[in-house]
């Protein structure tokens, strides 16, 4: 049985650090700015007086550039920049139900909510209204759906282009919108907690005394 291939690991860049840096002379860029060609030996010294490392940062320049930097701390930094952009690149897939152009109002509020909950959750959607056998003539009433649909998930989403049939069916894209999402949750949040509260006590009325 033959071994199903992995996508080989993106590896971290790796910098050569004080002694590991033999050439006779490099650029170091200084930390209070500018830049300054000197010996190899003098820079490592250098960075040795200030208690920070000697690092390669551009090894294939003439001379080679170096910086003066903690390298614990630098790597710190990078571990925590690509947790930051992996945060930032959520997954994203796209969602599809099917309609018919006869769809009950159950199955249509049914099958919107579950349109609306994927695109609160970032994805993008598709709805595919599906024309079996001789229903293809009712194109008007897929139409008319893919037009309701627009409507009810405009607090969430933009629809992406026209409705566009390919054969017997008829498919329309929406895609997730951020503010709108917000709003959206903002509101929900308003309606649940309201909801929760305990209903004001009747007030009767009290004759006023004579």
């Amino acid at each position: 049985m033959r071994k199903k291939r992995t996508a080989p690991k993106k590896l971290k860049p790796s910098y050569r650090v004080n002694e590991q840096i033999r050439v006779p002379e490099v650029r170091v860029v200084l930390p209070e700015g500018g830049m300054e060609i000197m010996k190899t030996q003098d820079a490592r010294r250098l960075a040795q007086d200030r208690n920070l490392d000697l690092i390669e940062v551009q090894p294939n320049a003439q001379p080679p550039v170096c910086k003066l930097e903690n390298y614990g701390k630098l790597i710190y930094k990078m571990d925590k920049k690509d947790k930051d952009l992996k945060k930032k690149q959520k997954t994203t897939s796209l969602k599809e139900l099917r309609f018919h152009p006869n769809t009950d109002k159950h199955d249509f509020d049914f099958k919107t909510a579950h349109l609306e909950e994927f695109l609160r959750k970032g994805n993008r959607v598709r709805a595919t209204i599906v024309f079996l056998g001789r229903s293809i003539i009712y194109k008007d009433k897929g139409f008319e759906l893919a037009q309701r649909l627009t409507e009810r998930l405009d607090t969430v989403a933009n629809r992406d282009g026209e409705p566009k049939f390919e054969g017997k069916k008829l498919f329309v894209y929406f895609e997730p919108d951020k503010k709108k999402i917000e709003q959206f949750e903002k509101q929900k949040a308003r309606a649940e907690k309201a909801a929760s509260l305990p209903p004001l006590p009747e007030q009767s009325d009290v004759p006023d005394d004579e």
